[in-house]
């Protein structure tokens, strides 16, 4: 690159992840390579209004009208509903402006917790049983469902929210009476609750990238996450400092790592995720591995799984950011080429 790229971070958002995004994209902020590009804070408050650099906060409209002009790509640190979703993917896929990660489609459906499981399944994917409960449900009253719930998947299960992350919205539930009460309560975070069978074993994460320099995804080392501060990986131990200690590469056997990479890279593949994902997969004690979620938008902090995991690969922050933006930039413009009849 003989000039360098203007790269917006947009960070922040309306969600329960708000921080969460905020530390993200401070850290690719800080790790831009400075004879490649010139970042650009760019910070969604939770009210709503969005503040580029260190300008006032104006409305949405508003601000993509200063901000698009200016630069030439977005690398987006946001997390959670309205940032993760495909909402503002599809938005800057309007606009034309490259973005880093998956698309619209992809982002939307791998956000969906049920949705996922089920594209999991139809590719032969193993997952956690699971039973999704819709708001329609609950309204009408729950009556003997938190029990034939219990009946069919056991005690305890897993209650989840099905369109947050970070571990916002999920709790190991052990008796039907709670089970009952986080069905209502959970509710408040959207139309649906996902209540999964529990699964006792050891947890790693696949993460994968699209490298621009190949024309495959590439898998990177798992890493094994073994939480201190609390029974599992909750959003404490997913981001206190010394929460969890984190394991790359992961200390399982050459013929487990294989099936996990496997998974991490056929999730990415059946979703339809760019640029980055992070699939999350339980390993029981007798080898049989389940996939649990597929991240389409990984944390970047400095406790973060996917540039712990580039590091042990050998590609380090600042490496790691430069992939995803060339990655993002090369895949828009095949798409407008594409587009244009060219």
């Amino acid at each position: 690159m003989s000039q360098r790229l203007r790269i917006a971070v947009l960070m922040g958002g309306r969600s329960h992840e708000h921080e969460v995004s905020i530390n993200s994209g401070n850290g690719i902020l800080s790790n831009l390579m400075p004879d490649r590009y010139e970042g650009l804070g760019v910070v969604i408050g939770k009210d709503g209004l969005w503040r580029i650099g260190s300008d006032a906060p104006r409305p949405m409209l508003e601000a993509l009208q200063v901000l698009c002009p200016q630069i030439d790509a977005v690398f987006l640190a946001l997390h959670g509903p309205n940032g993760e979703d495909g909402t503002v993917q599809g938005l800057f896929h309007l606009l034309g402006t490259p973005f880093t990660g998956s698309d619209h489609f992809a982002s939307s459906l791998a956000m969906n917790k049920p949705r996922t499981k089920d594209v999991y399944r139809a590719a032969g994917i193993a997952t956690p049983d699971s039973v999704a409960v819709r708001q329609d449900q609950v309204e009408r009253g729950l009556g003997s469902l938190p029990d034939e719930i219990a009946a069919r998947l056991g005690l305890p299960v897993v209650a989840k929210t099905t369109k947050l992350g970070s571990s916002v919205g999920v709790e190991i539930v052990r008796d039907v009476p709670r089970l009952a009460q986080i069905l209502i309560d959970f509710m408040r975070y959207g139309s649906e609750v996902l209540v999964e069978q529990f699964i006792q074993g050891r947890e790693v994460t696949s993460p994968v990238i699209d490298h621009p320099d190949q024309d495959r995804p590439v898998a990177l080392p798992l890493i094994e996450i073994r939480p201190r501060v609390s029974a599992w990986f909750d959003y404490e131990a997913k981001y206190k400092v010394g929460g969890s200690e984190e394991i790359c590469p992961a200390p399982i056997s050459p013929e487990l790592t294989h099936t996990c990479q496997e998974i991490g890279l056929a999730a990415h593949r059946i979703l339809g995720c760019s640029g980055m994902s992070r699939t999350d997969i339980l390993i029981r004690d007798d080898g049989a591995c389940f996939a649990i979620e597929t991240n389409t938008i990984p944390g970047f902090t400095r406790t973060s799984l996917l540039p712990q995991s580039a590091a042990a690969a050998g590609i380090s922050y600042p490496q790691l950011v430069d992939l995803l933006i060339r990655e993002a930039v090369v895949r828009v413009k095949k798409r407008l080429r594409w587009e244009a009849g060219a």
